[in-house]
């Protein structure tokens, strides 16, 4: 059984996500401990409980800690099954986190995998449902990885959540390369300005905001203003810059006290400065994608706007499980090259460890 020391560098909830993906896909039973260790409240909340016990029902694994505060986890998966799942986290807890942890994992399943997840789909410290359609999947699109649909029923927003999304997934045989290393030509800039269960102008005043400032660097916008079902309070305006050959991303939670233009302002001044670094993608998705690009098969090399904390520690727990290095060249203005020999990993590897065991 693989040990993981979870509170290494960064040391959050990544660290937990990224080692249930991989243990998942690979069939490499893990133990960590230290989880979450340096966080104000320790140990795994409700978003990973929730993470590791869909990963858990997917893989049919055998789990040992999986309780709300546990700082240590023993996770041993055994197949990886298709057919209909549902989950609910409870909380706001990031249902866009949850389906981090699980879409590696399904896309490697025998037959295809419908998901309907409950929870926060605009919360903070985590990428929202606009930018996971607009932004993420386009980019992993480029590697295989493609859904047939993903929908947003309704909303979720601090401190209710009880958003709903739902997603088809159908397996892949194996991950393509990713060369991303220049955006290419500027297209277009584009947004969804939305809010739930607040005055209709607040979508409006947050998409004249950005656009105001864009307009300001000699950018202009397309932001659809939409007011969208839930059970809570909330609004968020994302943001994405199409280029020849990327996405960059960038978005704005509203919160009490914070004015609707503040919200604007700050999703575009995010946009602009990703859109300055000349890199193919922003420091978010540069740290998402670095598990496809691993599993893929030849070699993958992108540019990131910025090498963080968050990305350096992904890159250290991937490469436990891969015995793959990524190389990591920092270039000027803080952007890096970020580049590695993927595994190759196909879904009858998978399928006939299965039958061996």
């Amino acid at each position: 059984m693989m040990e993981i020391k979870a509170d290494e560098m960064e040391g959050g909830g990544q660290v937990l996500r990224s080692s249930v993906s991989l243990s998942s896909v690979l069939g490499i039973p893990v133990r960590l401990f230290n989880i979450r260790a340096k966080r104000a409240k320790p140990g795994m909340q409700a978003q990973h409980l929730m993470g590791v016990e869909a990963a858990a029902k997917i893989t049919s694994a055998e789990v040992q800690g999986l309780v709300k505060g546990s700082m240590e986890l023993a996770y041993t998966p055994k197949t990886i099954n298709g057919g209909k799942f549902s989950f609910n986290i409870g909380t706001a807890g990031s249902s866009m986190l949850v389906l981090q942890t699980l879409l590696p994992i399904v896309l490697f399943s025998p037959s295809e995998v419908q998901l309907r997840i409950i929870g926060g789909t605009h919360v903070a410290w985590s990428p929202n449902f606009h930018f996971v359609k607009e932004v993420f999947l386009p980019i992993v699109g480029k590697m295989g990885c493609s859904l047939e649909y993903f929908e947003l029923e309704r909303a979720g927003w601090y401190p209710k959540g009880e958003g709903t999304v739902k997603l088809l997934v159908k397996p892949i045989n194996f991950l393509k390369p990713l060369q991303l290393t220049s955006p290419g030509k500027f297209i277009k800039i584009l947004g969804v300005s939305c809010c739930s269960n607040l005055p209709e102008t607040i979508p409006q005043r947050q998409a004249s905001a950005a656009r105001k400032l864009l307009i300001k660097n000699n950018y202009d916008a397309e932001i659809k203003e939409l007011v969208l079902p839930s059970r809570s309070k909330g609004s968020a305006l994302t943001l994405w810059a199409v280029y020849e050959n990327t996405i960059l991303g960038a978005s704005s939670l509203g919160e009490l006290g914070k004015k609707s233009e503040e919200v604007g302002e700050e999703a575009a001044r995010k946009l602009l400065e990703e859109m300055g670094s000349g890199a193919a993608l922003d420091s978010h998705m540069g740290d998402q994608v670095l598990i496809y690009m691993a599993l893929a098969k030849g070699e993958s090399s992108i540019t990131v706007s910025k090498l963080t904390s968050h990305m350096k520690t992904n890159i250290w727990v991937i490469e436990q499980f891969t015995n793959q290095r990524f190389r990591i060249e920092e270039l000027e203005g803080g952007m890096a090259r970020v580049a590695v020999t993927g595994i190759g990993f196909e879904r009858a590897q998978r399928s006939l460890e299965q039958n061996w065991k």
